[in-house]
């Protein structure tokens, strides 16, 4: 199964994404800081999609936006009864 959630925001510079995948980290400083946030977003949805066998991928360009892909594994689905059944 593969969620994906993209928007068309400010982005993330390559160089800035393992920053941005750690715990509170932060790509501005804070006296520059034009946008809100704890920088907990990213690093606790990694953390809790491992935590289920599956990975967090981030595809982002500065100024055009981010898609953010999580994927878990097959194991991890459910199967649930047809409507029918």
């Amino acid at each position: 199964m593969a969620l994906t959630v993209s928007d068309t925001g400010i982005g993330i510079a390559e160089e800035d994404l393992v920053q941005a995948l750690m715990p509170f980290g932060q790509v501005d400083s804070t006296l520059s800081r034009r946008h809100e946030g704890t920088g907990l977003g990213l690093p606790l949805t990694k953390s809790l999609v491992e935590l289920h066998g599956g990975t967090l991928t981030v595809d982002s360009t500065v100024g055009v936006g981010t898609s953010v892909i999580v994927r878990f594994p097959a194991w991890r689905a459910v199967e649930r009864p047809s409507a029918a059944e």
